[in-house]
């Protein structure tokens, strides 16, 4: 969540499809609660970009070309621990299986109404945050005792 108190979700966006990209940009931007931090044409992009932007969500095409997909997804899992959502214009079940084995948190279809996958985000991100924070109390509480 957003340091500044305005409990905007900021997202990072994977996509190598330029116009898929500027269109989900374009969605996500209108949305109050959310915040699109940096968009990523490529995963070596984003894995430069993810250390600095400090993401609550990341958001994957799972069917990229340049270094997307399920290993894609498996390498982002490993450098954050933000959620990452696959994005897709189809899910199979054996390709969400893989990337739910790969660490997504969940997948959205790229066709969804723009209201409810922005709130999908949204309560995806929250719920994340709302884990994290529970597990340090949990781990205060040790501390404590």
């Amino acid at each position: 969540m957003s340091a500044e108190g305005d409990l905007k979700v900021r997202a990072l966006l994977v996509d190598d499809h330029a116009e898929a990209r500027a269109a989900l940009a374009e969605r996500l931007g209108r949305h109050h609660g959310l915040e699109l931090i940096a968009v990523a044409s490529s995963l070596r992009e984003a894995q430069e970009l993810l250390p600095e932007s400090d993401p609550d969500i990341v958001l994957i095409d799972i069917h990229g070309h340049s270094g997307g997909g399920v290993e894609g997804c498996r390498l982002l899992r490993s450098l954050t621990d933000a959620p990452v959502v696959v994005f897709t214009s189809y899910m199979t079940y054996d390709l969400w299986t893989a990337a739910r084995e790969a660490g997504a948190a969940d997948y959205l279809l790229k066709d969804i109404d723009t209201e409810r996958l922005s709130r999908r985000i949204i309560r995806l991100a929250e719920a994340h945050w709302e884990e994290r924070t529970a597990q340090k109390l949990s781990n205060d509480r040790k501390d404590w005792g």
